[in-house]
């Protein structure tokens, strides 16, 4: 008896805890391709019959997954990529430009100082670059096939079509500095006097 009070209890909480955590996210109602019905706050990308469900106003024309694919947006939030590159790097334009070509979206940070250097090393135990991290794991030297198997691994689509909506962050440095205290990353704009 006491054990079940406790069940019962313990349910409860759950239950609570997770009414107060409805609002926090958009839901969604969809249907799948097969006919049914589901319900969540992560609809995939065909769905069809989208209608938000959680009291909320919905934004016309405006796709709440922001046209991404579904294993997508798993695979970026579970194992984000981060590219550690510096200037004048042709192994570094490599990595970049196959990172492109696969479709996968990465943030690119430019080592470009002794202390954004030691910084790498404390991160990922190298000062070479470039570095690819999935998630928490460095990937270290560019190797297409090493690195295909492991965005592969950590659930990246291999052909990947992004939204004409999607633009890629700006690469950044380790630590932030004032602009005008490092070098332009190589291929932006030159800076207008």
């Amino acid at each position: 008896m006491v054990l079940s009070l406790y069940r019962l209890g313990l349910a409860s909480v759950t239950v609570a805890v997770l009414a107060m955590a409805w609002p926090a996210h958009a839901q969604y109602r969809w249907t799948d391709p097969s006919g049914q019905v589901n319900y969540g706050d992560a609809p995939p990308a065909d769905a069809k019959n989208l209608a938000r469900v959680d009291g909320r106003a919905k934004v016309e024309g405006v796709d709440p997954t922001g046209g991404v694919p579904f294993e997508l947006r798993r695979a970026i939030s579970t194992f984000p990529i981060t590219l550690y590159t510096a200037l004048d790097c042709d192994p570094c334009e490599s990595a970049r430009a196959w990172l492109r070509r696969r479709g996968a979206p990465y943030q690119e940070v430019v080592v470009d100082t002794d202390v954004d250097a030691e910084e790498l090393k404390r991160r990922v135990g190298t000062t070479s670059v470039p570095v690819m991290t999935l998630g928490r794991t460095p990937h270290l030297g560019f190797k297409e096939g090493a690195w295909s198997a492991a965005l592969n691994a950590a659930g990246y689509p291999t052909q990947i079509v992004m939204p004409a909506t999607y633009r890629a962050e700006p690469p950044k440095p380790i630590f932030p500095r004032e602009a005008a205290d490092r070098p332009p990353p190589a291929g932006s704009p030159a800076p207008k006097s």
